[in-house]
Formats: C-alpha cells, structure tokens, sequence
C-alpha cells in the first residue's frame, strides 16, 4: 500500500511560523530602514547644505559691498526690512519656508525653528553635536572650550575659548602652532596663541633689557579671580591681542582688531564722527586696566569660560623668549621688525618713526602679532616699586636702545601719545 504525500499538520506549523518571522523581519528592516524616510532625510540635509551655502555668500557677498558690515546683524530682523534686507533678498531666495521645511536666519545662522521633531534631529545631525569628539573645524565659533582637533588641549593644540573660532590667517590650523595660530570672536577682535612647551619656551620672566625682571611682581589679575598660571598649566599656553587696542568712538569700547577700525593714521587723540576705529593712546594704567577687564563684557564673553585682562610681566617675557627662538627677530634690537625713529630693512617702510594704527604694516609684526615692537609703549601688569611698567619701545625710540624687550617704569597715571596697551585672554 502506498503511502499518502503531502504535508504533515506539524510541517505546515513550522512553515508558518517560518514565515511570521520572515514577515516580521521585512517589516522591521522596513521599518528601521524606511526608503521613502531616508529620501525625506536627504532631500532635507540636501536643502540645509543649500541654504547655508547662499548664506554664506550673501554674507561674504555684503561684506565686499560694505567693509563696515557686521556679520552678526545678518538676522531675522534685517532680513525682513531696511537696506540690507533689501540688498541681501536677492542673494537668498526664501529661507523661511523651503518645501515644506522651517528655516530662519538668527545671528548669521541658518536656524531650525519648526514643529517636526524627525526634522529637528535630522536638523541637529547635521551641527555639532560634541565638539569634544569631534573637535571645532575651521571659522566655526565655539560653544564650549574646545580644541580644533577635539583633542587634549597643549602646546602644539591649542584651546579655543567658547565664543571664539579658529581662523586661518598667516598660519595653518593647527600644524602651524608655533607661528602665531589666530583665533577670532564673533565681532572681528583676533587674538594669538603663545605655545609653551616647557622646554623652549618656559613660562617665566627672563627679559632684563631695561632693569631686572628681580625688581617686579605681576598685579593680581582681575583682582586675584584668574590665575594666569593655571591655564598655562591646563592649556600649555596663552593668548594676547593681535593687535594693540583701538578705541571704537561709536560704541565707547576697545577693539584690538584693525580689520573692523578705519586704519587712520593719527598723531594725537584727535577724531571725528565720520571715523569709528582709532589707535588707543593717551590711558593711564588704571584706566587700561579696567577698559581691559571689560572688554569681556562688552563683547558678551561667557565669562565662566573666559575673561579679558591686560598682558602681564610674565606673559611679556614669554611671548618675547618665544619669538626669539630658533633664529626668530631680535628682541634686544627690533630696528629691523619694529615701528621705531630709526628702524631698518625691512621694517624702515613709509611711515616709520610715526604713529600708525596697530596693523599698519606686515614688516611690523612677529609670529603674526603687530607692534610688540615700537609704534606705543604698551601698559603691563608688572610693578616696579611704587610705578607701573610698560613695554615694547615707540616709535619715538631707538629699537637698539629701547627695544621689545625694554622694562620702562612709567608712573600710573602717566598718558601721553605714545602710550597704549594690549589686551590677554585668560581661559578659564
């Protein structure tokens, strides 16, 4: 007798239940992987790759137009009305509703601001969102302190202060860490790194030129609420300005920046309203101090992040020992790099032995920071005795006799013309 073929009732239990699983694996590959979400997701990085594209260049392309434009007015506000409005209208198309998705333009960003929480994190995806694993990138401000690389913070990869950006201008981030790596806040001030790794470079009063460093102390710095020696310690280095402050008439604050001032030459503190930028001299100590301590709060700095002060002794004497190593500019002689009455090639270009703006000529800096020789004594936090000392020679001095280096103990409440000061950043 043959027997019956087909299936067993136990075969057929087992094949559906096969096919359950089967089903319920496409559906959940489906649903983990939805092609129709994953196109909505491109299309959308697709359209925020595009529109920050065009804002960037509606920003450029204003700034050519007006060199006294500011970037961080380029806002939802003058987007909606007023000259630049108009003028920027037919750079960006419409930027607040794009197929279907929220955009609007707050502080020169391009920001999400619809209800879509898929939208939203794509949107976030997007930015970054750990900047310690990932590190900052080039000409994108800081929302922490951060290093370029997402590294640990050193010498040779510098820290970037919350609000700041890392900018590429004379030195390549970051493998041109000694050569003055520049950093930038959102309103144009530029700052540079000074790299101590301890064994070239040690952070220490050395300089005698003048009298002995033996005879000075360093003032507290921000009346005893930063120590400078910590973030040397945590950071390998420190900042100063770029460039020797400026006064800003408009707004009754410092610059130290000469890319945002006018780079009119003056020879005393004379000004009108048609220019806004202009060499800061004529301060006494006390003044200097006190405008370099606000400078923090004038441009909004997190001040748990970060704060403004003026250069000290010791940060004078570093940054001098730096600039000299490895057949660097003479700092006991700046003749040849410096803005004094009888400079030398290639620093004796026209204009030599005046007061210029800080910046007014590239002969006239090292390791891309302006007018550390010549050009104003410049104020320090260092006491000689009962007096204060100031730095750097002028461009009324010798640069043999009083070079970059030189100690001068200038009375506290002494201004004239060729007295200014320069402005540190200490991270906290």
């Amino acid at each position: 007798m043959k027997s019956k073929k087909g299936i067993s009732l136990i075969v057929l239990v087992i094949t559906i239940i096969v096919i359950i699983i089967l089903a319920g694996a496409v559906i959940l590959s489906l649903a983990t992987n939805n092609p129709i979400e994953s196109a909505n997701e491109a299309l959308f990085k697709t359209n925020v790759d595009a529109y920050n594209s065009e804002l960037t260049l509606a920003i450029s392309n204003q700034h050519l137009q007006d060199q006294s434009f500011d970037p961080t007015t380029f806002d939802k506000g003058v987007w909606n009305g007023g000259t630049i409005g108009e003028t920027i209208k037919k750079y960006i198309p419409s930027i607040t509703v794009a197929d279907g998705l929220k955009f609007e333009i707050q502080d020169s960003k391009l920001v999400y601001v619809g209800t879509n929480e898929t939208e939203q994190d794509w949107f976030t995806s997007m930015s970054m969102t750990s900047e310690e694993e990932t590190g900052l990138g080039l000409d994108v401000i800081a929302t922490d302190n951060v290093t370029f690389d997402g590294e640990a913070a050193a010498y040779n990869n510098p820290i970037i202060p919350k609000g700041f950006m890392a900018i590429e201008d004379g030195a390549v981030w970051p493998t041109d860490w000694n050569e003055g790596l520049v950093i930038e806040d959102a309103s144009g001030n530029q700052f540079v790194w000074v790299p101590v790794d301890g064994t070239n470079v040690s952070y220490a009063k050395w300089c005698t030129i003048g009298f002995s460093y033996a005879s000075t102390t360093d003032d507290s710095i921000l009346s005893g609420t930063v120590d400078e020696n910590t973030q040397v310690t945590n950071y390998g280095g420190f900042y100063i300005a770029r460039y020797e402050s400026m006064f800003d008439y408009n707004s009754g604050s410092i610059r130290v920046a000469s890319k945002v001032s006018t780079n009119k030459t003056i020879s005393s503190w004379t000004r009108d309203n048609s220019n806004t930028g202009y060499l800061w001299n004529y301060i006494d100590y006390t003044d200097a101090k006190t405008y370099s301590e606000n400078m923090g709060a004038s441009y909004s700095y997190d001040a748990s992040k970060v704060k403004s002060g003026l250069v000290t002794g010791t940060q004078w004497d570093t940054a001098m020992r730096w600039i000299s190593n490895n057949s660097g500019p003479s700092v006991t002689d700046s003749r040849t790099w410096g803005n004094h009455y009888d400079s030398t090639s290639p620093a004796n270009v026209s204009g030599f032995g005046s007061l210029q703006i800080s910046g007014f000529n590239n002969n006239w800096k090292a390791k891309n920071i302006y007018d550390l020789a010549g050009n104003t004594w410049e104020w320090t936090n260092e006491i000689y005795n009962s007096v204060r000392v100031s730095r750097g020679g002028s461009c009324n001095d010798s640069g043999s006799t009083y070079p970059a280096a030189f100690r001068y103990d200038v009375v506290a409440t002494s201004t004239n013309y060729h007295i200014g000061f320069r402005v540190g950043l200490y991270v906290l």
